[in-house]
């Protein structure tokens, strides 16, 4: 008949076991988390344990009652190699889960399973096994050899590993797991005693296991870890993988982020460009001290910090995974682009300005030329005024260029089907009517082409090509031949060749364009090509410049939708 104190004790151990199966599910829901799946194998082990002894109490078929004890002797020792592999994985070394050294660790508790099923043959584990009631509980004596007492030692021994590691990131990352990981060093510690009052007979009734019923406030402390504290939610690995990245040695602002895109921690450029609270309520939501959320610092790119005399920063994301491939958050550098920013601003506005400015007084300039030009008897001086008035033209074509140039530079592609012919006979129309001296042939093949691509930046391209031809020639040799053609053996690129008859295309302007920048010693005599350059560039493209009894331009573009 079970007294008041019997009962306890299997209701306390059946109890651990229930609360173990709940941590259990818990923990199956953040399985891909670092450390998550070990400790679900630790928390099996316990549910496992506490289940068969709670429930061989109440067992005296002796056999069943010896089935029950292996069962249970087993689970313990598989409790401390997994919590063990818990603790590297939770603190960022789970890479030496998979080195010959660990292996060795998994060998012993599998070697303790297959000895204990068939202890009955050699004893290596137990001896004696024998049922001494106590309480009116089935409990049990025996005598434990030293494979079992060393299986035993074993495991307490690889769970006091697995703790040190935890209190060591309580020491390396100050008290942002402190709670979480004090909760679950504590948790060790009743089975430890337990096993170790069983293992010395200490007590009165030194047959009785007294490790199962103290199960309850190891499982209470780790659901108190794992659920009240969400220690999975940020763990150690993050920060230990930073820190491999050279976290502290970086000159720029740096944040890392756990895997729910909470802050837990940054290094000192970060601290005093955000200071306050930054790190003494880690983890802290990245919009709290950013004020805009991952996902809108990916699409921009950019972060701007302070208002009127604020700073801009270009913003690099880096994610962090550990030694298994597990993600493990992600790591923010800032770089100050302030100064870019600003000088990008200035020769914006200086552009506009010039620009606006230019036009409207070449266009005065023009005008009084022209009116010089038709009232001026004297032919040498009208045709002074016609100069002024060609040199203002060209200013003010220069000036039209120049806007072109900076909406291509601002302008997203828009790709479309579109006939090649039809665009071809456009901008051959145009120029034609604008320069009827000039000749211009042209043929696609074949005729019925099609590609896709910008149809904005394809006429500004082709209408660059053909009046830097025709404004370049020298009468009566302003011809300009247009072939076209599609590339089957290279994805069906479509390939634009424009001939001149023209003077080679000095090789400084070519260098130019390959050197993408304008030196003191090499300056281009205008800006057609750079806008030809541009538009290649916008629609993936490559140009190359040959000479056969005249320039010979040759526009590869891409036919497809990249």
């Amino acid at each position: 008949m079970l007294g008041a104190l019997g009962t306890g004790i299997v209701l306390a151990s059946l109890g651990a076991s229930s609360g173990a199966l709940y941590l259990l599910w818990y923990l199956y829901h953040q399985r891909e988390r670092s450390g998550a799946g070990w400790f679900m194998g630790n928390i099996a082990a316990v549910a496992v344990f506490c289940a068969a002894y709670g429930g061989g109490l109440l067992v005296f078929d002796p056999t069943i009652r010896m089935a029950l004890g292996a069962i249970a002797f087993v689970a313990l020792g598989v409790m401390g190699p997994s919590f063990l592999a818990f603790g590297l994985d939770y603190t960022g070394r789970g890479d030496l889960i998979r080195t010959p050294l660990f292996g060795i660790v998994t060998v012993v508790p599998l070697l303790t399973v297959a000895l204990a099923a068939t202890n009955p043959a050699h004893q290596l584990v137990w001896t004696g096994f024998q049922i001494a009631p106590v309480f009116g509980l089935a409990t049990a004596e025996y005598t434990v050899q030293p494979w079992g007492l060393f299986a035993l030692l074993f495991s307490m021994g690889t769970a006091a590993i697995g703790s040190l590691l935890l209190i060591g990131a309580i020491l390396s990352y100050g008290p942002l797991y402190r709670r979480e990981a004090i909760a679950v060093i504590l948790s060790t510690v009743p089975p430890i005693v337990g096993v170790s009052v069983w293992l010395l007979e200490l007590g009165p009734v030194s047959q009785l296991h007294l490790t199962a019923p103290l199960m309850l406030a190891h499982v209470s402390l780790d659901a108190y870890a794992f659920v009240g504290t969400h220690m999975f939610q940020t763990n150690p690995a993050t920060q230990r993988m930073a820190e491999r990245t050279g976290l502290d040695s970086l000159s720029d602002p740096v944040l890392i982020l756990d895997t729910e895109r909470q802050i837990v921690r940054a290094n000192d450029r970060a601290a005093d460009l955000f200071p306050g609270t930054l790190m003494n309520t880690a983890p802290i939501a990245i919009e709290t001290v950013l004020g805009v959320g991952l996902e809108t610092l990916r699409e921009t790119g950019e972060l701007r910090v302070g208002t009127e005399r604020g700073k801009t920063f270009a913003v690099s994301f880096t994610g962090l995974t550990d030694p298994s491939g597990t993600s493990v958050g992600s790591m923010l550098v800032l770089y100050d682009v302030t100064e870019d920013r600003q000088r990008e601003q200035q020769l914006a506005v200086l552009n506009r300005v010039l620009r606006h400015n230019l036009r409207n007084e070449t266009t005065v300039i023009g005008g009084y030329a022209d009116l010089l030009k038709n009232t001026l008897e004297d032919p040498e001086r009208a045709a002074q005024a016609g100069k002024i008035e060609g040199a203002s033209d060209r200013l003010l074509a220069i000036a039209e260029k120049a806007r072109t140039f900076e909406e291509l530079q601002t302008r997203d592609r828009d790709p479309a089907d579109l006939d090649v012919s039809t665009a071809i006979a456009e901008v051959t129309q145009h120029y034609s009517a604008a320069h009827g001296d000039a000749t211009i042939e042209w043929t696609v093949t074949p005729p019925e082409l099609r590609l896709r691509t910008d149809s904005v930046l394809l006429s500004v391209l082709l209408d660059n090509l053909v009046e830097n031809a025709i404004i370049h020639a020298e009468a009566p040799e302003q011809t300009v031949i247009i072939n076209v053609s599609d590339t089957p053996d290279t994805d069906g690129d479509v390939v634009f060749e424009i001939r001149d008859r023209n003077e080679r295309i000095p090789e400084m302007e070519i260098e130019t364009l390959r050197a993408g920048d304008e030196t003191p010693l090499q300056h281009g005599r205008g800006i057609g090509l750079w806008i030809v350059y541009w538009c290649v560039q916008k629609l993936h493209g490559r140009i190359d410049f040959e000479y056969d009894d005249g320039n010979v331009l040759v526009v590869t573009l891409p036919n497809r939708t990249e």
